[in-house]
């Protein structure tokens, strides 16, 4: 028998299952549209507050930007500046017209070196245009440099601007770089994509938990909505045979250009909205559909089910390598197995990690001996502060228990908010991402660490951002109620008013690049991703930003499962998948019996009457996931 099948994504929740990059805004109406602003960067702002160029007299600067398509009704300069005077006067020149800036000592906390100077669209050109940078001698006037290579787009010039060197940047002429400048325009972007999560197709054609016996046939894919003169929406798909995407069992993406002939039980689809910069294109719905031709339909009945379904970033996230050696350095070095041992519960351990962590300092927020600001690495700062060498201050206090965390096989982030940063990390207990201040004490007689609660349950970043502009902070305690004697609960939620997360906790493998001094200056580093509320109220000189819960919720340890039945009427086939950081096995037990180990596709042979099937994933660490619990009647 042959069926006809469809998976439908439209409206908000429907197509919020879905993936979006930072360009694409998910309005509350149920659309996807181009976000009316870009972003123009040829840094990330990985460098330091020392890494600066000093202008003044015949020492100018240039940036250069390339436009390739300009639509702009308006537009920004970005530029990171330090200045020593208040009231000095700066002029930009922009392709030759003159702009002036003066600087304000009084400044608002998310501005501060950040300095945005209106440029008027005429003063624009399609193509390469150049903003340089003049200010008075002594006045103290500072850029920051990045240092690289390419695009080769920044120069200084030490004759008023009669010869330009764009390889000796900096106060010594030692730094080939960019300046940290950033041009923002209000026009839409060329392209943005939005991808669904993975579709069952067989699993379409069956009506409860159980897929009937069935392959694809045939696939086609549509989308609903409208793309005015200047846009377009593109569609593409790719196929596989697993429940998430493989690059060895999985088709790469391809444009839709009609009905495909394939036999994928698993698809993807993918929208691109683009635009010549005028314009979006507005997208309502995207489907996909297809025939499928069922063999056996299920004659089985599911009594209970509880498995959730994996909820995906659409963000990657670098997780610490369980090989990385220098983590069983912090492991043992720092005996962290010790600090653990005993607990109760992975909660009770995670407590015990951030206590700990914040007793590894008698000297909090102490610049040290060698007024030093540490990079991302636990290893540094520990020693660091162990001999009271060096800065220890709440990047420093959150970047050891994440590292700490994650070295025993924690799932743990650095989170950054207003004057400060904390912790989020993984409860396998509370199924949740839980926010951890291990650093807001900065009083060595007390050394508080703690967390919100709201009626007992832990809350993430997102839930005290809510409950701060929401103003609900109904039920909600500081955990443990001792820090309420120290600090006011609405002083605490209040530095939730914006945040963002870091994309990584991998930094003993490799710092990268990041922003080495965190902490010391304004951020700067465009490599975190930020929460917005609504579309406009972003920080215009990152680009990084999301509306999409499950973009800072996603899920971990947690086993979804697929069920199809086969030749026999009692024999199920399972299709496990997960989203483990260091994934070593799946697990499974029939009948409440023992554990056993078991590969991503197993055989359920069923026996009159109610069979249980119990599976859950271990990590490399020997921890196990949330157990995924079914239950099916014959």
């Amino acid at each position: 028998m042959v069926k006809k099948v469809r998976r439908s994504f439209r409206g908000f929740g429907e197509l919020d299952e879905g993936t979006r990059e930072g360009n694409i805004a998910l309005g509350k109406d149920g659309v996807l549209r181009l976000i009316r602003w870009v972003l123009l960067a040829d840094e990330r702002g990985c460098c330091t507050n020392r890494d600066t160029e000093r202008i003044g007299g015949r020492v100018i600067a240039r940036k250069d930007f390339w436009i390739g398509n300009l639509k702009a009704s308006s537009a920004k300069l970005f530029a990171y500046l330090l200045c020593e005077g208040s009231g000095a006067v700066l002029t930009v020149e922009v392709n030759g017209h003159p702009l002036t800036h003066r600087w304000r000592k009084e400044r608002p906390y998310w501005e501060d070196a950040w300095t945005t100077i209106e440029v008027p669209v005429k003063y624009l050109r399609q193509g390469l245009n150049t903003f340089v940078f003049r200010g008075e001698e002594g006045d103290g006037w500072k850029l920051l440099v990045e240092p690289s290579v390419h695009p080769n787009r920044s120069a200084k010039s030490v004759d008023g601007g009669r010869t330009w060197d764009y390889d000796h940047l900096g106060e010594n002429g030692s730094n080939d770089g960019e300046y940290l400048v950033r041009l923002g325009l209000e026009m839409y972007p060329e392209e943005g994509a939005w991808t669904s999560p993975v579709v069952d197709v067989p699993g379409l054609s069956g009506e409860g938990r159980i897929r009937p016996k069935a392959r694809t046939r045939s696939l086609s894919f549509g989308w609903e909505g409208e793309a005015s003169d200047g846009t377009e929406v593109v569609l593409l798909w790719r196929g596989g045979e697993t429940p998430s995407y493989r690059p060895d069992s999985w088709s790469p993406w391809e444009e839709v250009k009609g009905p495909v002939e394939a036999e994928y039980p698993f698809v993807q689809a993918r929208a691109l909205l683009r635009s010549d910069g005028s314009a979006t294109p507005e997208v309502r719905e995207v489907r996909v559909e297809g025939e499928v031709e069922v063999e056996r339909e299920a004659k089985v009945r599911v009594a209970s089910w509880d498995a959730p379904k994996i909820v995906r970033s659409s963000y990657p996230f670098s997780y610490l390598s369980y090989e990385e050696p220098r983590a069983a350095i912090l492991r043992e070095r720092y005996g962290l197995e010790k600090v653990v041992e005993g607990t109760g519960s992975e909660w009770e351990a995670l407590m015990r990690l951030r206590d700990w962590a914040r007793r590894q300092w008698e000297d909090g927020w102490d610049t040290g001996t060698i007024k030093f600001c540490p990079p991302w690495d636990a290893l540094v700062i520990l020693e660091l502060a162990s001999r009271k060498l060096a800065l220890g201050m709440c990047t420093h206090y959150a970047t050891v228990f994440v590292h700490a965390c994650a070295s025993l096989g924690f799932p743990a982030r650095i989170l950054i908010m207003r004057s400060h940063c904390i912790a989020e990390v993984w409860s396998n207990d509370h199924g949740k991402w839980v926010a951890m201040d291990v650093g807001g004490d900065s009083d060595d007689s007390t050394k508080y660490t703690y967390h919100f609660e709201r009626n007992g349950t832990p809350l993430s970043a997102l839930e005290a951002h809510r409950a701060w502009v929401n103003r609900d902070l109904e039920g909600i305690r500081m955990i443990p109620e001792a820090v309420e004697s120290k600090f006011k609960l609405e002083d605490r939620l209040k530095l939730f008013e914006r945040f963002c997360i870091h994309l990584r906790n991998d930094q003993l493998t490799s710092l990268g690049r990041d922003e080495p001094e965190h902490g010391f200056g304004s951020y700067h580093y465009d490599g975190y991703l930020w929460w917005e509320d609504e579309p406009g109220e972003r920080l215009p000189w990152f680009s990084l930003w999301s509306s999409r819960e499950a973009d800072f919720h996603w899920t971990l340890y947690q086993t979804e499962v697929y069920l199809s039945i086969t030749e026999e009427d009692t024999v199920l086939r399972v299709l496990l998948d997960t989203e483990t950081p260091n994934f070593w096995k799946y697990e499974a037990r029939r009948d409440e019996g023992r554990w056993e180990e078991v590969s991503e596709e197993l055989m359920w042979c069923l026996h009159s009457g109610e069979n249980i099937l119990e599976v859950r994933v271990l990590d490399r660490f020997g921890r196990a996931g949330r157990t995924s619990r079914m239950v099916v009647e014959v």
